[in-house]
C-alpha cells in the first residue's frame, strides 16, 4: 500500500518545470520534501512571512483569500506559493487541503542557491513563474467581468 512517491516525476509534470534541464530537475528535486497534509489543515496561512514554493502532488487544494472566500482549487501537479518567493511578501492567500493531500515543498532558500548555480534555468523559472502569474490573473479577470455582468444585469 505505501508506494513511494515520484518526486521528480511530479516536479518534471509540473508547468512550473517546463523547459527545464534533466540536471536541474534532479537538483530541484534533491532539495525538496514530501508533505502530508490532512483533510482540513492548513499548507499557508495567509499573512505567514515564508516564500517557500510548492507543487501539488496528491489530493486537492482551496486557495482562499484572508476572508476565506475560494480563489481556485488546485489539482495536481499545479505549483503554487509563487507569489511570495518572487516579491518576498507575507503570503496573500491561504491554502487548505480539501482532501488528504501529499504536496512537494521546494525550500525557497536553497531554490535561490540552486538557481543561481544555474543562471540559464533561472531565466527559465522565471519565465515559467511569469507565465503562471498572467495566466491566473487573465482567469482573475475573467471573474471579475463575469462578476460585473452580472451587477449590470441586476440594477
Amino acid at each position: 500500500m505505501g508506494t513511494m512517491l515520484d518526486i521528480r516525476g511530479i516536479i518534471e509534470q509540473s508547468y512550473f518545470t517546463k523547459g527545464f534541464s534533466p540536471e536541474f530537475v534532479d537538483a530541484v528535486a534533491g532539495i525538496s520534501a514530501v508533505k502530508d497534509y490532512p483533510e482540513g489543515s492548513h499548507v499557508i496561512d495567509a499573512d505567514d512571512e515564508t516564500a517557500d514554493m510548492y507543487i501539488l502532488a496528491e489530493g486537492k487544494l482551496n486557495v482562499l483569500t484572508p476572508t476565506g472566500d475560494l480563489i481556485i482549487v488546485l489539482r495536481p501537479p499545479m505549483p503554487f506559493g509563487e507569489v511570495s518567493f518572487l516579491d518576498g511578501k507575507r503570503r496573500s492567500s491561504t491554502v487548505i487541503a480539501d482532501e488528504d493531500s501529499k504536496v512537494i515543498f521546494i525550500p525557497e532558500n536553497a531554490f535561490r542557491e540552486l538557481l543561481k548555480q544555474y543562471p540559464d534555468m533561472a531565466v527559465q523559472a522565471l519565465t515559467n513563474l511569469g507565465v503562471l502569474l498572467c495566466c491566473r490573473l487573465r482567469n482573475a479577470n475573467q471573474k471579475i467581468a463575469a462578476l460585473n455582468a452580472i451587477e449590470e444585469f441586476s440594477v
